[in-house]
């Protein structure tokens, strides 16, 4: 019990590992992309370095996915846990701008490109795994997520603890050392884990497919899509709250660690949402919350973003924060257990990794993207651009899925 408890630890290290990436953004800023002046250039290029995170993740996902389909999900999850931690951990040791010019900037977007390449199929995994040992509860899967978001809150305070004022001009890099430790710890206890029930049955059935991709591409086109869209509505607004409420904390006046600790509370509010969330799905049907969920997002972005418009307050950023971050659990608490249940066993791995690695990409563009409209418009208010573009496809493709369902069935 205790080696299967440590495969769900990965999503730990994962959330761990693409907090301090997010959360430091703002602090590495001028440490690696000081050929500029401005700050505005600064943190732009940050983010979207932080960004490269994710673009290699569908690659990723789709070596690891076949490798999951057909050799089996233990070995995609040893492998994948090795090449997250890795690179996070020589982010630590990195030498910036000052020390080696151009090249730093280089050398970081590279490394998190390989970070993100196995990532693509760790998250999945986990879930998967998790799903495939008979833990078939919507909240079972929300109690996971739950797990990575106390990643989170782990990696706001190690955050907060080395951006002190006190704290030495390296202190920066001890999140990312700690963050390979803990991803060379899972691993250990990964080697001994089982194979999952479902992939044992294929392969004892002679089920396993050549090629996963090309059966999705064949018969799942419209579930990658929806799959791919879910993730990318809940990890946007998600990130609107834990990565771009950093800075909406910096524009109100507070330092980066004050900024930090700030964060840390909304990370633990998600984590609690999500449970509870996990809870409600159980009872009240799946789809039929994450429809309500996705409806409710679409008409409250508006007035949640007139709350980080004007002057900034403690208060407003907390109540902006607080009501995204719950609205935002009540989709993914359910999103891991909607998609795996769109894909048969024999390209659930493929399936869901690829369209999760999509939706990160769009996700994972959040700050990027909510600054730039912030600044392209002169207000906050811009960011509820991107909130539309990422919600009402989603709200439609659902809608279609589910009516085919229906079809189907009836």
């Amino acid at each position: 019990m205790l080696y299967n408890r440590t495969v769900n630890g990965g999503h730990f290290v994962i959330s761990f590992d693409n907090v301090i990436n997010g959360f430091l953004a703002v602090v590495m800023a001028p440490l690696f992309f000081g050929a500029s002046q401005d700050p505005i250039i600064q943190l732009l290029c940050s983010y979207a370095a932080y960004g490269a995170l994710f673009v290699t993740g569908p690659v990723g996902a789709l070596m690891f996915g076949r490798m999951g389909d057909k050799f089996g999900r233990k070995r995609a999850l040893l492998i994948s846990i090795t090449g997250i931690g890795c690179p996070v951990f020589l982010i630590g040791i990195l030498p910036t701008y000052s020390m080696i010019g151009v090249a730093a900037p280089i050398v970081l977007i590279m490394l998190r490109m390989v970070q993100g390449f196995f990532k693509g199929a760790e998250y999945s995994g986990v879930l998967i795994h998790n799903h495939e040992m008979g833990n078939k509860k919507i909240s079972s899967s929300a109690n996971i997520i739950s797990l990575g978001c106390f990643g989170g809150v782990a990696a706001a305070v190690t955050c907060w603890f080395a951006t002190q004022e006190a704290s030495p001009v390296w202190s920066w890099r001890v999140p990312f050392i700690v963050g390979g430790v803990l991803a060379s710890v899972v691993f250990f206890f990964r080697m001994k884990i089982p194979e999952t029930d479902d992939f044992i049955e294929i392969q004892n059935q002679n089920k396993t497919l050549k090629s996963p991709l090309m059966a999705l591409l064949r018969s799942h086109k419209l579930e990658m899509f929806v799959g791919t869209a879910v993730c990318a509505m809940y990890t946007s607004f998600a990130y609107s709250s834990m990565m771009f409420g950093n800075r909406l904390f910096q524009q109100a006046g507070y330092p980066v660690s004050q900024s930090m600790i700030f964060s840390m509370f909304d990370m633990l509010w998600i984590s609690i949402s999500i449970s509870i969330c996990g809870r409600i799905a159980d009872r009240i049907g799946l789809v039929r919350q994450i429809q309500i969920g996705a409806l409710v997002l679409l008409v409250a972005s508006y007035p949640l973003c007139m709350l980080i418009t004007g002057e900034l307050t403690l208060f407003k950023i907390y109540a902006y924060m607080t009501c995204v971050t719950f609205l935002s659990a009540s989709i993914a608490s359910c999103s891991a257990a909607y998609v795996l249940r769109l894909f048969p066993a024999q390209c659930r791995y493929t399936g869901f990794s690829v369209t999760d690695s999509l939706g990160a990409i769009i996700g994972g563009a959040t700050p990027f993207m909510m600054l730039l409209f912030s600044a392209v418009f002169s207000t906050n208010m811009g960011c509820v651009v991107w909130f539309y573009i990422t919600t009402i496809p989603t709200f439609v493709l659902i809608c279609i899925v589910d009516r085919r369902t229906r079809r189907a069935v009836g």
